[in-house]
């Protein structure tokens, strides 16, 4: 019996052995030609877009192959309803790739909607988002880790509108540190679990772009942190919560939520193209 035992393990070992050392041939189909947006425009400011194209799922991404996909020659309008303007590709270090189309006349205002239309390589791109009304923080501190003298988190604390959905957004730049604002860990909430009441919660720096690993940055004693604190739309939400699942699985392809990332952008495109309302606090950690 022990015999037939053994024989039955090492017969189901060895087949596992073999299935594992076969080769596997994936037929991923063409992705196709899309215009990216990541555009957005908050109250009391200009819209800003960043326009690139796609790349295959497979392919390398690093810093010159994603200047590759960047483009510099399409043609992108604002509406407001009333007014139409063209927006005008600038060179901007502060973003990567370095190039980013900006408005000069449209002020964002919350209630309004308005309209980005992208046009490249005979394709045609466009979307709708609103700038809700801003919901201002109570306050913003900063606590210590546990063992640590300078590393540590800023809870902050609000209260949430009552009757009404809410959806938020949070970014964070520290003086002298950050050349622009980069999202929290957290990249979206939904007010689901704490409608119409006082929240406190923490947060903690997101990477810096996609080319970075994601994990948790602390904050330190001696920075000066500039906190955006921003109410979105629906759409939007949906777009940087499913866009966070896929980001926090990319490490591990059996994780992966298997879904499409939301988009609100029509035709021939991808991405988001959102408005915030958008309340500023400056804190300075001691």
């Amino acid at each position: 019996m022990r015999r037939l035992l053994n024989i039955y393990l090492f017969s189901l070992y060895s087949l596992t052995i073999m299935s594992c050392s076969e080769e596997m041939y994936l037929n991923i189909p063409d992705p196709g030609d899309f215009i990216v947006v990541d555009g957005w425009i908050e109250n009391g400011q200009f819209a800003k877009v960043l326009l690139t194209r796609n790349s295959p799922y497979f392919s390398s991404i690093d810093s010159a192959s994603m200047r590759s996909l960047v483009l510099t020659r399409a043609k992108v309008t604002l509406s407001d309803g009333i007014q139409t303007e063209t927006l005008i590709l600038r060179k901007n270090e502060d973003y990567f790739p370095p190039y980013i189309f900006e408005g000069n006349e449209i002020i964002g205002e919350m209630g309004k909607t308005y309209t980005l239309t992208a046009e490249y390589g005979g394709k045609t791109v466009a979307a709708s988002t609103t700038i809700p009304s801003r919901v201002m923080l109570d306050t913003a501190y900063f606590k210590l880790e546990t063992n640590s003298d300078s590393l540590g988190t800023i809870f902050l604390e609000f209260t949430d509108p009552a009757n009404e959905r809410n959806f938020y957004r949070i970014l964070t730049k520290r003086k002298t540190k950050d050349p622009r604002y980069y999202s929290t860990m957290v990249m979206a909430l939904d007010d689901g679990l704490f409608s119409g009441e006082k929240v406190e919660f923490s947060i903690t720096r997101g990477p810096e772009s996609i080319l970075s690993s994601y994990g948790h940055e602390y904050f330190k004693t001696g920075d000066t942190v500039s906190i955006k604190f921003c109410t979105i739309d629906k759409t939007h939400y949906d777009f940087w919560n499913s866009f966070q699942n896929e980001a926090f699985n990319s490490s591990n392809p059996f994780a992966s939520s298997l879904s499409k990332i939301n988009s609100n952008i029509q035709g021939d495109g991808l991405g988001i193209w959102g408005g915030y309302g958008v309340s500023y606090y400056n804190l300075i950690i001691k």
